[in-house]
């Protein structure tokens, strides 16, 4: 039994460890640095799947890039030395590995709709923000009022959906 708790713990903390280096790996390395971390912490994340999280993953990652694109488009995210209209591949890869956390090391955050939410409302935008503070994406505040407001519906909606399964 104690070996399973702690085995448990470990995908635990691998998963934030894993997600952690992800994001540094795709803000400050870029495409070639995302594409090698993420990999890895999604072939290890593969042996984590808990059911229906696949759909989840690929749901998530789609619905973000699409918003985000929206935002690149609509002139509210810009990324230098980047054109195209659709987000830059580090980030779609950083939402593939964000969505690979909700049910392992944000899945406490799951149980609590409202809290989800507000969570999402507030990190987000620090998140976004931090990312500027890198060179990597530029924002305007209409944007960070938008990601605000997407996170916190996208964080809420997966609570409810997580709490009804």
């Amino acid at each position: 039994m104690n070996a399973m708790v702690s085995s448990k713990k470990m995908a635990l903390l691998l998963n934030i460890i894993g997600f952690q280096l992800c994001w540094i790996a795709c803000v400050i390395g870029g495409n070639l640095w995302a594409s090698l971390c993420v990999s890895l912490f999604m072939f290890w994340h593969w042996w984590q799947l808990k059911t229906g999280e696949l759909w989840l993953i690929i749901t998530i990652t789609l619905g973000g890039t699409l918003f985000d694109s929206l935002l690149l488009n609509l002139d509210l995210l810009t990324f230098p030395s980047y054109e195209g209209p659709l987000i830059p591949l580090w980030l779609i890869l950083l939402w593939t590995a964000f969505s690979a956390t909700l049910y392992h090391s944000m899945a406490w955050l799951l149980k609590k709709p409202l809290l989800a939410a507000a969570f999402g409302a507030v990190a987000a935008p620090w998140s976004y923000y931090a990312g500027s503070l890198f060179d990597a994406v530029q924002l305007t505040s209409p944007a960070l009022l938008l990601i605000a407001s997407a996170w916190a519906l996208l964080l809420g909606a997966v609570a409810l959906f997580r709490r009804e399964r």
